[in-house]
């Protein structure tokens, strides 16, 4: 329960509309309080002009009448029975003693103020009760009071204050429902062009999203599938200008380094000049690799080569690749050491993944004073992580974001063209996976994080 919650609170959808209904419902509980205020402050009015009325009306009384047509009007207002539960009378000699009322006492009557509405405790024979009263001195040393009982006006304020609650609480789990299901069919339409987006950003360009309505969200889907289909048609413009320049340079360089070999071996030619030959043939052999490597680079950005995915057993390669460059290592004197092979199998071009492997395989023994530590690890949360960690130099970490840029070399005076690691990189792109790279205990530490959905034993 606590972790679906937490995944709806950090829902950006959920909390917006949880947000906007809650301000909905305290504007609306703002409305109901006004509203509340002012039919009970309009209800205390009545009563108190009520009591006034009352005052008057045996104030006049006693002035005609005296005492006598007082307690013959108090008694006529009560046996009306109209409102007698409610109404409070009372009327005391000057002595204290009751002549006529329908209440038995007010506990501290003598303290309260003349002429003032005042809520006091009422006190009955067998209860207690509240109410509003005025007290009234009159001519002949009476004490005259009149007043309204709050029973039934705090029993209403009571029923209303439920219901206002009530209706708060109930308002409140529709808006979280309401919450949830706006924000579930937010996150579908908006998880469809997320998808999308992401197997776009992973090279596959010829994904495009189904169009279900003509809503907001239905433009949106025709105009990302129009901008798709001209990235595409750009794209395929740029390939075909590149596959048409590459041929048209290789083929050249070809021919280049054919007549310079059959010149070079050319009876009486200086050996001066065949030196220059010979230098001139490894620099264009060198260009032609160049070449190659950058069509290379840019098919795997372009993600040709995930059409021919296919389960990889990642332990075999790794296995493949360690025994490879075992030779290697020993002629340096290094010592490549497995330090945990799990089996996995995962969905990828096997050759490419070695080729990745043996790339940062050949860095690290390049650089490594005697130790090159290799592992394949699984992870919680379906992922794979192959590691290469040597104890050479290392890099500076201002450097690690550098690495894997075309043509970088932190070694200027190292051989090659620096597009080993972008080789790497473009090769962990393509299979939606990440390279780092941090400090070892002793020298540089290069990871590939992959995803692998299953971690399902490879064949035997």
């Amino acid at each position: 329960m606590i972790e679906l919650l937490k995944r709806l609170w950090e829902s950006t959808s959920f909390r917006l509309t949880l947000n906007y209904s809650i301000l909905a419902i305290f504007t609306t509980l703002f409305l109901i309080g006004f509203f509340y205020v002012q039919v009970f402050g309009a209800l205390r009015e009545e009563h108190l002009r009520q009591i006034s009325v009352a005052v008057q009306r045996l104030s006049i009384a006693y002035e005609v009448g005296g005492r006598e047509e007082v307690l013959r009007m108090i008694e006529l207002t009560l046996s009306d029975r109209i409102d007698s539960g409610q109404e409070i009378y009372l009327l005391l000699d000057e002595n204290k003693h009751t002549l006529v009322g329908n209440i038995h006492a007010i506990p501290g009557l003598n303290e309260l103020p003349e002429q003032q509405v005042v809520e006091v405790q009422i006190k009955h024979i067998d209860a207690l009760s509240e109410g509003n009263v005025r007290v009234t001195k009159l001519a002949g040393g009476e004490t005259l009071v009149v007043g309204h009982e709050l029973g039934t006006l705090n029993e209403l304020r009571a029923m209303l204050s439920r219901i206002i609650l009530t209706s708060m609480m109930l308002a409140l789990m529709l808006v979280i429902l309401g919450a949830y299901v706006f924000s579930s069919e937010l996150k579908y339409r908006i998880g469809r062009i997320r998808v999308l987006t992401q197997q776009v950003g992973a090279g596959d360009i010829s994904k495009r999203i189904s169009s279900e309505s003509e809503d907001i969200f239905g433009l949106i889907h025709h105009d990302i599938n129009r901008m798709l289909d001209k990235i595409e048609s750009l794209m395929q413009s740029a390939r075909h200008i590149s596959d048409t320049v590459a041929h048209n340079i290789r083929t050249p360089l070809t021919r280049i380094v054919g007549k310079l070999r059959e010149t070079r071996n050319l009876p009486g030619v200086p050996a001066p000049v065949q030196q220059a030959q010979q230098e001139a043939i490894e620099e264009v052999e060198k260009l032609s690799v160049l070449l190659g490597k950058l069509l290379q680079i840019a098919e795997l950005n372009a993600g040709v080569h995930r059409q021919s995915f296919k389960a990889c057993n990642l332990e075999q390669i790794a296995e493949d690749v360690l025994d490879l460059y075992q030779f290697i290592a020993e002629e340096k004197g290094v010592r490549l050491h497995k330090k945990r092979i799990d089996a996995v199998t995962l969905n990828g071009d096997s050759n490419l993944l070695a080729s990745a492997l043996a790339n940062i395989v050949d860095n690290a023994i390049k650089y490594a004073r005697k130790n090159v530590n290799v592992g394949i690890e699984r992870k919680i949360g379906h992922l794979v992580v192959i590691s290469v960690e040597d104890d050479g130099p290392g890099l500076p970490e201002s450097e690690y974001e550098n690495v894997g840029k075309y043509f970088y070399r932190y070694h200027h005076d190292s051989e090659g063209f620096g597009l080993g690691l972008s080789s790497v990189s473009a090769i962990v792109e393509l299979h939606r996976g990440e390279l780092i790279f941090s400090k070892g205990e002793s020298g540089l530490k290069v990871t590939i994080a992959l995803p692998a959905p299953s971690f399902a034993q490879p064949p035997t």
